[in-house]
């Protein structure tokens, strides 16, 4: 992945413009009160926002008489607030936020300072965060102050002013449908056998559990693991926030894309998706008492993955139990058994800083079992080197292969190194403290 250059950037304002401050805001709050969906598409479809021009033609034509110049303009301010409308537009980026004095911008390889010719102030956040609130139907006051929100694939959380001490703070987060982890760039995140094994091991459907840190990659993998299941295995995805867009990635395939609400639980869709005749329950994350209802949706003959943080693949079975009992009274001991009866790897994802690079690898393998725990594989990152071992697949393993005619050529009990290499899923947005400003 070759590393972006993210300019600065420019808002266009012809000085000859006839407007003033105060007929432009009252435009803009106009608006937002009777366009809030359409001001908040602008961001990222041109046609919304020429749509909104013909609105601002027809409901302020008297300001802006025909002025081309002048309707754009308007447009531009009360879609994005100017200068963070057109950093959205910009394909690359993925993260603005705001910590109450500066605007950061982040892409996939590179993270930047706000140094344009705009200033960036409380109320220029403010104002964009209201955009946001009112097309979700809600209010961004002091006396609302938390914003939690979506459109698309905009995400956004925000925190007024009067919660913090450096003033209103905010995130806005941009993802996309589209594979990150994908089998032309696997060997930067692990050899290729394991791509081949991970195929093989979903295609058998195997009951899987990725664990890691905030940010390693888990819900990557598990979307490159999603995308193995065939057709004729219907999938139930079950999410807090609607990200992953596996519906939208994978047409062909049966997918069910449900999101939890306030008054509707992880567990309460665990237990429904158990009456739409699934194949696959995918969970986005792991966090509470879920977790019980996904064990026995597992002893029901369904399968599951899912990802979870956790301090290694091994610690994995001892967290589901944790999160089971925080709804139900279990028997530690029968729960633990049937976890590692039942469910088959523990799949952990780590990353390390090197050379002012966050590169993110696949850690560890571990093929549960009655009796113990097998590490599978094993990779470690050493001086810009991973050193990878691998283990034994269990003989039930083999036979479950067997019953399928499927061969897996998994090099059992070897060990070698390879070369860490800057390009494909490998994040190059610097971990210094000290961000290079735009150039």
């Amino acid at each position: 992945m070759k590393k972006i250059d993210i300019k600065p950037f420019k808002t266009k304002i012809n000085e000859n413009l006839t407007i003033s401050n105060l007929q432009l805001e009252s435009i803009r709050k106009a608006l937002q009160e009777s366009h809030p969906m359409l001001i908040v598409n602008g961001m990222l479809d041109e046609n919304a926002r020429k749509e909104l021009e013909q609105v601002i033609i027809k409901e302020h034509g008297r300001v802006v008489k025909g002025n081309e110049e002048l309707v754009n303009y308007i447009a531009q301010e009360t879609v994005g607030s100017g200068i963070i409308e057109e950093i959205i537009r910009d394909g690359e980026v993925t993260d603005i936020g705001y910590d109450g004095s500066k605007l950061i911008i982040e892409s996939n390889d590179n993270k930047i300072i706000y140094e344009g010719n705009v200033e960036i102030t409380d109320e220029y956040i403010i104002r964009l965060v209201q955009k946001f609130a009112h097309a979700n139907g809600k209010d961004f006051t002091p006396k609302n102050p938390i914003f939690d929100g979506k459109h698309g694939n905009l995400r956004i959380n925000a925190m007024h002013k009067v919660n913090t001490t450096a003033g209103t703070t905010m995130s806005l987060r941009r993802v996309f449908a589209k594979l990150a982890l994908r089998k032309d760039n696997f060997s930067t995140f692990a050899p290729d056998y394991i791509y081949d094994l991970f195929e093989k091991i979903v295609l058998i459907k195997t009951n899987i559990v990725i664990s890691g840190e905030t940010g390693t990659g888990k819900t990557e993998l598990q979307k490159l693991l999603a995308s193995f299941i065939p057709f004729k295995q219907r999938i139930v995805l079950i999410e807090d926030v609607a990200e992953t867009f596996l519906k939208e990635m994978f047409p062909d395939k049966d997918i069910y894309p449900w999101i939890t609400t306030p008054d509707v639980s992880i567990s309460d869709l665990v237990k429904a998706s158990l009456r739409n005749n699934p194949r696959w329950i995918l969970v986005s994350e792991t966090r509470g008492q879920e977790a019980y209802e996904m064990i026995q949706a597992v002893l029901s003959g369904h399968h599951i993955i899912t990802t979870l943080h956790a301090i290694n693949a091994r610690a994995i079975p001892k967290r589901l139990i944790n999160m089971a009992k925080m709804g139900y009274m279990v028997s530690e001991e029968a729960l633990e058994g049937d976890i590692r009866r039942y469910f088959d790897f523990g799949v952990h994802i780590n990353r390390v800083e090197y050379n002012d690079k966050i590169i993110r690898y696949l850690s560890e393998i571990v093929e549960f079992g009655e009796f113990g725990d097998t590490t599978v594989f094993k990779q470690r990152f050493i001086n810009g080197k991973f050193i990878c071992e691998t283990g034994k697949l269990s003989d039930e393993l083999k036979e479950r292969f067997e019953d399928e005619s499927m061969e897996c050529d998994f090099p059992e009990n070897v060990k070698h190194e390879r070369i860490a290499t800057a390009s494909g899923y490998v994040s190059k947005i610097s971990i210094k403290k000290e961000v290079d400003p735009v150039k």
